[in-house]
């Protein structure tokens, strides 16, 4: 059989909505947190597990499968004889946070929508671009060759994409799944830093600590005081903010601030617990130093400031990206005798450096290195993956949005984006799909803003997956007539 026109796609698209939905339910209830340091490798059972039965799915629809050590694994079917044409997702996920309502981890359906952790940030891409592939399988003669690769540290390392492209040919296009449409062909870089302070944590802290994913913004910080270090006095004052906890316990005085959560690529979605509780040490006089003490209160409420680097004079941009963002993710006190706060960050630099060639981050991390030594603070990198771009004008980028901007009605450009994908890694790569203009997510209160990815409460419409499932089908059909 031939293929047939994008009605006739959303209709059989339709018709599997419930086999869609099943599938994504038995993905989603597995807690596929990637854990680099679990004793199960790669990256732990639950990787391991979601790995497992994604493979699964995709055999008894009669698919190949192939597994690279749990690193993460291939759907394919035999088709042409030309290209080979990956579209890559990933089925690891942000820790579950909290603030929930439903549970992270048994999909819930409310009406039109699926809720669950994972169920839009990448699991309904790796569930949708199977259907798409088996609409194809199918349906459709093809030029090319068509592969679904599934990650499983995507969220966390990106080390499943660099063993695959190590160990396994790569395809000559890669498309990700893992953003909008139509085609992202740009990402800023990413500056993955460590700030330690050079003095050790003053005897009347016992603990600081917040964040719990190395890309989100904290919801919750706190820190903890030897008894009789906090005054009645200031305790009331900082009683007096409803984002603030008091409480004296056993060993101290707990200060507890909370915030909300949001992707750090998305500041404005988000509000910092530790941006909040260093504000709040500060009005009441819990920052008071010498010698370099306590400076770090300092850079956490500067830090903070606005989620574009400007509060500790980090601000960079440029006209194909814009501005970069990112700030704090989490705060930890180093284990034994010497104790100092470690401070974890993550920041997005512009695409283009101050040259016009795409960036590698070193302008960026140059002011980073110098925000650190005002500050009394060491810095370490822990990571710096540079920009990917490709022009706008590339045939591939331009066949893919031509074809979204017919079968979709929509005539958004092709753009480039904050967040980071495999496609900064993969050779050919380029961002695609699956979320449309107009992202609907199940928010009852629009002043809970909860839902979205990486938020409590993670949320997809299903009509909407079903109709990027359509679109993706012709484009990926007008893709395989045009190379």
């Amino acid at each position: 059989m031939t293929e047939t026109g994008i009605d006739a796609v959303r209709r059989w698209m339709e018709s599997h909505r419930n086999d869609i939905i099943e599938d994504m339910r038995r993905i989603v209830n597995i807690r596929s947190v990637s854990e680099p340091d679990s004793d199960v490798l790669p990256f732990g059972k639950g990787c391991r597990k979601v790995l497992d039965t994604m493979l699964e799915l995709a055999a008894g629809k009669g698919f190949k499968t192939d597994c690279f050590n749990y690193y993460g694994g291939k759907i394919s079917f035999a088709s042409g004889s030309g290209k080979e044409i990956g579209i890559w997702s990933h089925l690891d996920v942000v820790p579950e946070g909290n603030g929930w309502t439903y549970p992270p981890y048994e999909m819930t359906v409310v009406d039109d929508f699926l809720i669950g952790r994972g169920v839009q940030d990448n699991k309904s891409s790796a569930v949708g671009i199977l259907y798409v592939l088996l609409y194809l399988k199918e349906f459709v003669s093809l030029n090319c060759n068509y592969s679904l690769y599934v990650g499983c540290s995507e969220e966390n390392t990106m080390d499943d994409a660099a063993y695959m492209i190590a160990h396994v040919p790569m395809p000559e296009v890669s498309l990700v799944a893992d953003c909008g449409f139509p085609v992202c062909h740009g990402e800023k870089g990413n500056l993955s830093l460590v700030f330690e302070t050079r003095e050790l944590l003053p005897e009347t802290v016992i603990s600081v600590e917040g964040g719990s994913s190395a890309n989100s913004i904290p919801d919750q910080a706190r820190i903890v005081y030897r008894s009789g270090v906090v005054t009645k006095e200031q305790k009331e004052r900082l009683r007096l903010s409803p984002e603030i906890t008091v409480m004296d316990g056993e060993y101290g005085t707990v200060v507890e601030a909370s915030g909300r959560a949001a992707h750090i690529i998305s500041p404005e979605q988000g509000k910092s617990a530790v941006t909040i509780l260093a504000k709040e040490l500060m009005a009441c006089g819990l920052n008071e130093r010498s010698a370099g003490e306590n400076q770090w209160i300092e850079f956490l409420r500067d830090c903070g400031r606005d989620g574009y680097g400007t509060g500790i004079g980090a601000a960079v941009s440029d006209t194909v990206s814009g501005c970069l963002v990112g700030g704090i993710t989490g705060l930890a006190v180093t284990s034994g005798s010497e104790r100092r706060l470690k401070i974890t960050a993550d920041y997005r630099y512009p695409v283009l450096d101050s040259r016009g060639a795409c960036s590698d981050g070193s302008e960026t991390l140059e002011k980073m290195r110098e925000a650190a030594r005002r500050y009394g603070l060491r810095l370490c990198v822990r990571k710096n993956s540079g920009a990917m771009y490709c022009p706008a004008d590339n045939p591939v980028v331009q066949c893919l949005t031509d074809s979204y901007h017919k079968y979709s009605g929509y005539d958004n450009p092709a753009y480039t984006m904050s967040g980071g994908t495999y496609a900064r890694k993969l050779p050919g790569g380029l961002g695609f799909g699956m979320a449309l203009p107009g992202k609907k997510v199940y928010r009852p209160d629009p002043a809970r803003p909860v839902g979205d990815f990486h938020q409590a409460d993670e949320s997809i419409c299903i009509s909407q997956l079903l109709e990027a499932m359509a679109i993706y089908t012709m484009c990926l059909i007008d893709l395989d007539r045009h190379i």
